[in-house]
């Protein structure tokens, strides 16, 4: 019998899993960031994915693979970048402090040109991880749209998720999160990024 305390998984494009008391580490890209080339290489990952035990050191494996190839094609910034104006970045600041208000804390967070990276923990809220991004994503879109005089979908329909197994884990996601915006060439000193929330963690 798992001891995993899990709140509710569940598989949409991507697997999803909810564990109560962990800090959970999630991705969402803009819709139309990914050029073909990705896509096609991502869709080989998930057809193998769809084939293998979830909870197997190869579906693991492959998780981290499909991550790894949506970064490395997300900074080379070949497709939509809206998140690098001013106004949208700001929606999505105040959709994050919208999610506070839900009792989903933000810990850790920044945002990129055409994707953010985000940990989030449930203080007893109402809304499940899937509520609670669902929620995220409408509100913020919605918001998005309006401050770049635009319509449509604005963020990819899935997101990546992943629970903290570890406080090492943690804080070595904290430090991949911080660092993203020197990786995409955006600062050299991740302190001056100015599009983030990082007050909830020490240095």
């Amino acid at each position: 019998m798992s001891l995993i305390p899990t709140q509710e998984r569940w598989r949409s494009r991507l697997p999803h899993w909810e564990v109560e008391g962990h800090w959970h580490f999630v991705t969402i890209r803009c819709k139309g960031s990914l050029p073909q080339v990705a896509k096609r290489q991502l869709e080989e990952i998930h057809q193998t994915m769809a084939s293998v035990q979830p909870r197997s050191d190869l579906f693991e494996n492959l998780q981290r693979r499909y991550f790894q190839t949506v970064e490395k094609y997300l900074h080379q910034a070949q497709g939509s970048c809206p998140l690098s104006s001013n106004s949208a970045s700001e929606a999505c600041l105040k959709a994050w402090e919208e999610m506070e208000e839900e009792d989903w804390h933000i810990g850790e967070a920044t945002i990129m040109p055409n994707h953010i990276h985000f940990l989030t923990f449930r203080h007893g809220s109402a809304f499940s991880l899937k509520e609670v991004l669902r929620r995220f994503k409408g509100r913020s879109g919605r918001w998005i749209n309006q401050a770049l005089g635009r319509s449509g979908r604005f963020w990819q329909e899935d997101w990546f998720d992943r629970w903290m197994r570890t406080e090492a884990e943690r804080d070595k996601t904290i430090a991949y999160i911080r660092n993203n915006p020197v990786k995409g060439k955006l600062v050299t000193d991740w302190e001056d990024h100015r599009w983030r929330i990082s007050s909830k963690f020490p240095k």
